[in-house]
């Protein structure tokens, strides 16, 4: 069967369009964390989940966990400050990484709280104060494109604070990871948006708009029925003498219907006609997966 080339993820504003016809390589480097402000048992929870939100959106190719750990073992990076230097990027490169993850625990912290009732017996509970820095590192420039703290979401001034009423600390603890799931999807999913091409326009209305159309895109990349995307056209501007990339939004899109691992009909939302026009114009279009 004729394979279709699919375009790899991007990393929107940050770094040049990816050029490839496979996975994006990810390393998860080993998360570190301060003396006293965490456990490694928790680190190594939190780190299992930040690689899960990549793993499942099934668009990556993680680098193998043991040769990930020689970097920790080399600059011993559980009990030091997080950093990055041309022998860790090297290794990346030898690794087959094309970005690195970062991670430093910044608190991850269970309180005991007491409260009495009516009668004056005393109920003790615990709640956890958590807090992560997440890097993206390109391993081509060496260059930290990427950096973001994450906190659960709170309805109160105590910055990073969940599992409120737990029974034990680490009751606390496992809520206030389960509370940063979300985050963590979101962070995978605005600085690597999978991008594919469109391969044919399948109807149009009667103005000449794209109402029905095939992207080379399907489960192998996690696509499902329902998942929103946008349409770009890539183009080049020179400004003082150095060429730009711009990416323009054209339009929007719905999917309909995975048909494989390959391929996905999208019905268009918006921005048809500039669809079909850009299309047939063989402008360069690419089909990006939304925040």
């Amino acid at each position: 069967m004729k394979k279709i080339i699919i375009a790899t993820a991007l990393l929107v504003g940050l770094t040049p369009l990816v050029k490839g016809q496979e996975k994006t390589s990810v390393g998860i480097m080993a998360f570190t964390y301060a003396s006293g402000a965490a456990k490694s048992n928790d680190v190594n929870s939190i780190q299992e989940t930040v690689t899960n939100a990549f793993v499942k959106t099934k668009r990556f190719n993680i680098v193998d966990r043991t040769k990930m750990d020689a970097l920790k073992q080399e600059k011993n990076l559980q009990k030091s400050e997080d950093f990055i230097d041309g022998s860790t990027i090297q290794q990346g490169v030898s690794l087959g990484a094309s970005f690195l993850i970062s991670g430093h625990v910044i608190s991850a912290q269970a309180e005991r709280m007491e409260a009495k009732d009516d009668k004056g017996n005393v109920t003790t509970t615990y709640k956890a104060k958590l807090s992560i820095q997440l890097k993206v590192i390109d391993v081509a420039t060496g260059q930290i494109v990427t950096s973001e703290t994450i906190e659960p979401k709170t309805g109160n001034s105590m910055l990073g604070a969940i599992g409120i009423g737990s029974s034990t600390p680490e009751a606390a603890i496992s809520k206030a990871i389960k509370g940063i799931e979300e985050k963590i999807d979101d962070f995978v999913s605005k600085n690597f948006p999978a991008t594919f091409p469109i391969v044919e326009i399948q109807e149009k209305d009667s103005k000449g708009g794209a109402t029905k159309l095939m992207i080379a895109g399907g489960t192998a990349f996690g696509l499902k029925k329902g998942d929103k995307l946008k349409v770009v056209e890539i183009s080049e501007i020179e400004v003082n003498g150095k060429k730009l990339q711009r990416k323009k939004e054209i339009g929007e899109l719905k999917i309909s219907k995975v048909e494989d691992e390959n391929f996905s009909i999208c019905t268009c939302s918006m921005g048809g006609v500039d669809i079909n026009s850009k299309f047939e114009a063989k402008a360069k279009l690419l089909v990006i997966t939304k925040d």
